[in-house]
């Protein structure tokens, strides 16, 4: 019997893995315990230190378009080490700085390097290499991501406290340097044609078609290829936008978590606890909604994750009467925050099919920051106002049904081989 050989794109999966562990789950999820040690030495505020990170999301706005555009048109290996250059050594020169202003400008570099090797490489590299499971696939890329952060973050707190915050800069953005380049000319490849392969699972055969009215054929059988400027105009991008700004709205809550639980009367331990519990709840989620979206289809998967934002809502109201409640909550909320990054790209897919999927996803992917530039602050000014969280919960029980309402009609009017509903000519 002849011997079966390892598919290449296990090991795309294992780069992308490498690659997005370190570069976000290790430079991204890290950057918030530098901020008290860097504001106390400079003697700057730590609101006016952390304006770098809206500045970051600003950048990834418009930049995400050009990104996708560049990764669209060069090889992957060459977008990813440009990533690292502009990523891990902005990261690694912050611990050069000695005045807040270095912050907001090494972090336009920072952002755009950040932009392909966090928000955009995962997606299109899994998107060309498995055909089968891709949402599996993008879940557990995801997961691993979650799984880095809890390794390197205590790793960045014990750096910081025994030899300072400058020397952490420098040994974690360091290390994902080297990790990021090494893996990216050791392990990347740009299309399985690189190879001489087709895409893993490109030999079996799709599923056929349910019953009418069912809700399952259209999604697993009609495979559409709808170019970027036809898709951009159409009604269906316009609404999936709108969907991604109002899931991502509920996930941004994540960061008043430790403040509500504040105000609800629990300890600092407790708090602590809660935002352990939700790290869980995105990191089972991560995986749970990629192989979901592969069982039953990304629209049902989309209709459970937003049930599950109103129970993680309806119970954030009521978390005042026990810490398992609050808890509780805070893990379903992780299962809904998990939703973000894995639906995505699938549901790119799913509406516009893989010709210009890079120009595509990319546009789409603005709905996350532009959610998190406005929001977060928005969320934080309520509170200043009311003290209370009430009117920020009530806030997002309406987005979850801007959420339920735009991708119920995006997905109805979503585009076809016969043409896509213009809301320009």
């Amino acid at each position: 019997m002849k011997k079966k050989n390892i598919h290449y794109a296990w090991f795309i999966l294992l780069g992308v893995i490498l690659i997005r562990g370190f570069a976000g789950g290790g430079l991204n999820t890290t950057s918030g315990l530098f901020l008290p040690p860097v504001s106390q030495e400079l003697d700057v505020g730590i609101g006016t230190l952390s304006i770098y990170f809206s500045i970051t999301s600003i950048v990834m706005v418009f930049w995400l378009p050009f990104a996708g555009t560049l990764i669209n048109r060069y090889d992957i290996r060459v977008m990813a080490v440009a990533g690292a250059v502009l990523q891990t050594l902005s990261f690694m020169a912050f611990g050069l700085l000695n005045q807040v202003y270095g912050w907001y400008i090494l972090s336009i570099p920072y952002a755009m390097g950040a932009t392909i090797l966090v928000s955009l490489l995962g997606p299109i590299l899994i998107n060309r290499w498995f055909t089968k499971n891709a949402g599996l696939m993008m879940g557990i890329q995801m997961a691993f991501v979650g799984l880095f952060g809890a390794v390197l973050q205590p790793a960045a707190s014990n750096i910081i406290f025994r030899q300072g915050w400058r020397t952490a800069y420098f040994l974690m953005g360091g290390a994902a340097f080297l990790v990021v380049i090494l893996t990216s000319l050791i392990l990347l490849r740009n299309k399985p044609e690189d190879k001489h392969l087709s895409p893993l699972g490109a030999d079996i055969r799709p599923s056929k078609q349910g019953k009418a009215g069912s809700g399952e054929a259209t999604e697993t059988v009609e495979t559409v290829e709808i170019p970027e400027k036809t898709a951009i105009y159409s009604i269906s991008f316009v609404l999936l936008l709108l969907f991604m700004i109002s899931i991502t709205g509920i996930g941004v809550f994540s960061q008043h978590i430790p403040n509500y639980g504040s105000l609800l009367g629990y300890t600092p331990s407790q708090t602590g606890k809660a935002l352990a519990l939700a790290s869980v709840g995105s990191a089972i989620g991560s995986i749970a909604i990629g192989i979901i979206s592969d069982r039953i289809g990304s629209l049902k998967t989309c209709y459970g994750m937003i049930g599950i934002g109103f129970l993680s809502i309806f119970g954030f109201l009521f978390s005042g009467n026990g810490f398992g409640i609050f808890g509780l909550s805070a893990f379903l909320h992780g299962l809904v925050s998990s939703s973000i990054m894995v639906l995505a790209p699938i549901l790119t897919l799913k509406f516009y099919g893989r010709t210009d999927y890079e120009k595509i996803f990319a546009k789409l992917s603005m709905g996350a920051p532009i959610s998190s530039i406005v929001l977060i602050p928005a969320y934080g000014f309520i509170f200043d106002l009311t003290e209370s969280y009430q009117t920020v919960l009530a806030a997002m029980l309406c987005l979850l049904v801007i959420a339920l309402l735009s991708i119920t009609l995006g997905w109805k009017n979503r585009c076809t081989q016969a043409g896509c509903t213009l809301w320009k000519k």
